[in-house]
């Protein structure tokens, strides 16, 4: 079971994480932000967390497991306004302040772009950001994050046992998941008014930077050397000595 006050004990914020949702079982963390959202009893900086997420969020429709009581499965709410160059880069600041978590907790991590945490080349965890768009202003945005905190090997189903890991098994001990969420959000929050600045450290922490890369662009497989992230977060490709940029791509 996840202890809110736990959360608020180790919160070291101004705004972020002041009001926390906790729920039992959940399909999805973002779907429920966006209920409460639309409900209007949704604020700025609202946690939602869940113990057991059912069918949690990926990108392309992909689900993400968790073993229940176990993981971490967080959405964050903000309502505020930003350019959509300001919010394109969101993500890239969730991954820098996810690896920086994971670092405080004694292990080193790496991002995947443009959604992934990687460990010793197994997933750890992931990211999934999703905004409402006005007059080309993003107003609300919801950021989901699950990462594997406490898994065995056990919990993992067969077809992910050897891609995936957890906190647990790269560490040899087990970590208290309240904490992980107050330092996630702690370093997140002190990003936020400077998000250009997360640009070199995600760079820092890019597990394929100037490394052969294979992805899917508009039905047609491709390979190239991942050289860069621009100022808008996207993905700097070398294909074929002819240097190209993507803002939405999934690396394989």
């Amino acid at each position: 079971m996840i202890f809110t006050n736990l959360i608020h004990t180790n919160l070291r914020t101004n705004i972020l994480g002041k009001n926390v949702e906790y729920y039992q079982r959940l399909e999805s963390t973002n779907a429920e932000a966006w209920e409460l959202l639309e409900e209007e009893q949704a604020e700025h900086g609202m946690i939602v967390i869940t113990d057991n997420q059912l069918k949690g969020k990926g990108r392309n429709g992909n689900t993400w497991f968790m073993s229940p009581s176990k993981g971490l499965a967080m959405s964050l709410v903000l309502i505020r306004d930003f350019s959509i160059e300001e919010a394109e880069l969101i993500p890239i600041a969730v991954g820098v302040a996810a690896a920086r978590m994971l670092k405080n907790r004694g292990v080193d991590s790496q991002l995947k772009w443009p959604n992934d945490l990687m460990i010793n080349d197994k997933k750890c965890g992931g990211i999934l950001c999703e905004s409402k768009i006005s007059n080309q202003r993003v107003y609300q945005m919801v950021i989901g994050l699950g990462i594997n905190i406490n898994e065995t090997k056990d919990d993992f189903p067969n077809d992910l046992s050897d891609t995936s890991t957890s906190l647990f098994l790269e560490s040899g001990h087990t970590h208290q998941r309240e904490l992980t969420c107050a330092i996630f959000t702690t370093f997140f929050e002190k990003m936020l008014d400077d998000l250009e600045s997360t640009i070199d450290d995600w760079k820092k922490y890019c597990a394929h930077l100037n490394k052969k890369v294979s992805f899917s662009h508009n039905g047609v497989k491709h390979q190239g050397i991942f050289k860069d992230i621009n100022g808008r977060g996207h993905a700097i490709i070398e294909i074929n000595n002819n240097i190209k940029t993507f803002p939405s791509i999934t690396l394989d």
